[in-house]
């Protein structure tokens, strides 16, 4: 299952739930996807993000610096692992990632990785409190 956040033309935002992200391409190419607002069928994908909240661990040395940039493929590759890493390693806690960390962070409950997703108003409580996270790009999974 994947959760795309989709546009239409009149800048109407909402979420599209697919089977794969080859469903999504197949419904996209038959105009199958509708805007609920104003039922427009010429759809986009925005950015998604996904945020997610770390064990506190002392800081590692300082890292060398690569002697040439990382290529687009390099970059996708290495967003692909980390999201692999999550997904094994850290637990989903969905739609509630905000009061959870927020949570962790006041010692009311267990320390330990989580990730999930969070508003933009959630995103800016947490800035505010200073509750860390971070927030890591979804690679474009259709490509």
């Amino acid at each position: 299952m994947v959760i795309y956040d989709l546009s239409c033309e009149n800048d109407h935002s909402f979420e599209g739930w697919f089977a794969n992200p080859a469903n999504y391409s197949e419904q996209l190419s038959q105009r199958q996807i509708a805007c609920p607002v104003c039922t427009s069928t010429v759809i986009t994908k925005l950015p998604h993000t996904c945020a997610v909240h770390m064990k506190k661990e002392e800081p590692s040395g300082p890292t060398k610096p690569r002697s040439t940039p990382a290529t687009p493929e390099q970059v996708k590759e290495a967003l692909f692992r980390a999201h692999s890493y999550i997904r094994t390693n850290f637990e989903d806690v969905g739609s509630t990632f905000a009061e959870e960390a927020r949570r962790i962070h006041a010692g009311n409950a267990e320390e330990r990785p989580i990730h999930g997703t969070a508003t933009t108003d959630e995103r800016e409580s947490l800035d505010h409190d200073e509750v860390p996270y971070m927030i890591l790009p979804k690679p474009d999974l259709d490509s």
